[in-house]
Parts: C-alpha cells; sequence; structure tokens
C-alpha cells in the first residue's frame, strides 16, 4: 500500500512505500523486534564475563534495524549499505568475545546473528543483492574463528549457528525478484497517473476559463453586436459605447489582473470623462483572469487597487498608465497621471505594498 502521507511534494520511487514501512504500524512492529532483541540480550548478562560488549552489540543491531527503515534511498546509499552489512559481522564479534564455550551451539546467541540476517532481508528487498550475502559470510568467518579459539569444530558451529540464516535470506532474495520489479510498475503507474491528472486539471482549468471568458463577453458584447447586426445607423452615443467597450474588453485581453483588482468600473467611468486610460500587466506572460489573484503579493494588490481607483475617479483629463511590474523588480506596480497641460504625477509602489508619489 502506498503511503498517504507522503503523497504531496515530488514524488520520489522508494519501495518502502509498496512495503508499508513509512505507515506508524511498521514502527510498532520494529518496537516488538528491539524489545525481543533487548530481552535476548538481557537474558545472557549473567553467562557472559562482561556485559559491555553485549550492550554495544545490541545498540549496533538496533541502529541497524532503524536505519534500514529510515534511510531514504532506492536502493539503498552505498555508504548506508557499507554500515548495514558490517553491522553483523561486528555484532557477532562483541557477542562472542564475552560468551562462554558452552554457548557454541546454544540459542543465546541468535539474538546476534538472527537480528542482523533480519536486517539483511530488508536490505534485499530495498535494492542491496550482494551486501546481505558478504555480511551471513562475515559472520559465519567470526563464528569459524571463535571455534578454533575455545577448541571446537568450525564447520560445526558454522554450519550450526550461522547456515539456518541462509534460509530467510535466500527467501528474500528471491522475493525481492519479484518485488522490485513490480515496485518499478506500480511507480510507473503511479507517475503516469499524476501526469494524467495534471493534464486533465489543466484542461478542467482552461475550458472553465474559456466558458467564463464567454459568458462575460456575451453579457458585454451581444447587445451591441445585436444592434450593429440590425443594420440600423448608430447613434453618436452608441458610438461612443462601442469605443468604451471595446477599450475594456482590450483591458480584459491585455491586463486581465486589473480585472480581479476592481479597476473595471473606475476606468470606465474615467473614460467616459475623456481620459485615456491604459493598463499594462506584466506580472505574468501567461496569466490569465483565473489566476491572477495568486501572482502578486495581496499587499500589493491592495494598494494597486486603492491608489489606481482613486486616480481614476479623480481624474476628468490626460492620460492615466496602471503598470504592473515582473516580479523581479523593486518596483512592484506604479500609476501615472499625465495631464494635458503636460504636468504629471507617477505614484510607485514596492513590494511592500508602500507608496511614493512624486511629480
Amino acid at each position: 500500500m502506498i503511503d498517504g502521507e507522503r503523497t504531496t511534494g515530488p514524488q520520489r520511487e522508494d519501495v518502502r512505500d509498496l512495503l508499508g514501512m513509512r505507515q506508524p504500524g511498521a514502527w510498532f512492529v520494529l518496537g516488538a523486534f528491539l524489545l525481543a532483541t533487548w530481552v535476548a540480550i538481557a537474558y545472557t548478562f549473567s553467562g557472559v564475563s562482561s556485559i559491555w560488549p553485549v550492550i554495544i552489540a545490541g545498540l549496533v543491531i538496533s541502529a541497524s534495524a532503524v536505519a534500514i527503515m529510515q534511510v531514504p534511498g532506492d536502493p539503498i546509499p552505498p555508504w548506508t549499505t557499507v554500515a548495514l552489512a558490517a553491522s553483523g559481522p561486528v555484532a557477532c564479534a562483541l557477542a562472542v568475545s564475552v560468551s562462554p564455550a558452552e554457548w557454541a551451539t546454544s540459542v543465546l546467541l541468535v539474538w546476534a546473528h538472527g537480528g542482523a540476517v533480519a536486517v539483511y532481508c530488508f536490505m534485499c528487498v530495498r535494492g542491496r543483492l550482494a551486501a546481505p550475502w558478504v555480511g551471513l559470510i562475515g559472520e559465519a568467518v567470526v563464528f569459524a574463528i571463535w571455534a578454533q579459539t575455545i577448541g571446537q569444530s568450525s564447520v560445526g558451529i558454522v554450519v550450526a549457528v550461522v547456515a539456518i540464516d541462509a534460509a530467510p535470506l535466500t527467501m528474500a532474495t528471491l522475493f525481492s525478484f519479484t518485488l522490485r520489479p513490480t515496485a518499478k510498475a506500480v511507480f510507473a503507474l503511479r507517475a503516469q497517473t499524476i501526469t494524467q491528472v495534471g493534464r486533465l486539471s489543466a484542461e478542467s482549468a482552461a475550458a472553465e476559463e474559456r466558458a467564463s471568458q464567454v459568458r462575460t463577453l456575451d453579457h458585454l458584447a451581444r447587445p451591441m453586436l445585436e444592434r450593429i447586426a440590425s443594420g440600423e445607423e448608430l447613434s453618436a452615443e452608441e458610438r461612443r459605447e462601442c469605443a468604451l467597450l471595446e477599450a475594456h474588453l482590450r483591458d480584459r485581453l491585455r491586463a486581465p489582473l486589473m480585472s480581479t483588482l476592481d479597476l473595471d468600473e473606475p476606468a470606465y467611468r474615467a473614460r467616459t470623462q475623456g481620459v485615456e486610460v491604459v493598463f499594462i500587466d506584466d506580472s505574468r506572460p501567461d496569466v490569465t483572469v483565473a489566476d491572477t489573484e495568486a501572482q502578486i503579493d495581496p499587499r500589493v494588490a491592495s494598494a494597486v487597487s486603492g491608489l489606481a481607483t482613486t486616480v481614476l475617479d479623480e481624474a476628468d483629463e490626460g492620460q492615466i498608465y496602471v503598470r504592473v511590474s515582473p516580479p523581479d523588480r523593486p518596483i512592484a506596480a506604479s500609476v501615472l497621471h499625465r495631464r494635458a497641460d503636460g504636468s504629471s504625477i507617477r505614484s510607485e509602489i514596492d513590494q511592500s505594498g508602500a507608496v511614493r508619489s512624486f511629480s
């Protein structure tokens, strides 16, 4: 099951998702494993010559188990792989160094080599097949040397103690040959689904925007178009209304951001007074009416809306230019009122929404 908690952001292929290793239940299983390991370690305290090597070995096994759960990457990064592969031989060497000879074939040392093999099994399914077997061979070497030290048969102890660990490791190796191709197919399907959903969402948004534009155009232009289609001569007032409508529609296409800033009505009123109004939207070259609100800082948007509305309402002649700059400019927007007598007032809005005016 793919972890639902990691579906946001860029998707990364990690077989831990399919194994449920990021789920809360995985930590419960890990906790049970570590608890059993430390109970077994504690049971050996009365028989070892020193408990500290055993405790260190337990910490090595514990750290390896946590690492196999937490370390990202598929397959596991090389240095992590080396450390995990070495954890088994190191833990076994520490354990047998303080264990009595009669434990050679006892279950009291299973926590050392068996715990490491559990980590090795997960290494296989996480993309590292050779390193776990190298680690198992390292465990066999440790037990063989220990057997020579205590005067027992190396082959016998290796077969009795370590060879049994080859069974689950073999199973994990074979399982990885099935799981990992399946995981790749699942990840490819997930990527394809995400791409398709994104494409469908974009197409849906575009269709909705086109429908909205058509409705707006129908509401604004249909009455005048029907009047023109009638063939009757337009009055002076109707011609003037056509010019105002043409300017408004041009603004919606050229500077859609201004519509979201509620500047359509102030611009219409100013044009009826004979003011030439020009809107320039450089905030995004590919912006549409549907997404303009996300393209400008709210402080800048509020400042532009308030300042431009005031200038448009107060003007009765001249030219007014309202411009929103590209997002990387220190001046976020500007409003210029150029009067008929040649004088002008320019107001600039910075990225924080502060307004500065000068003649």
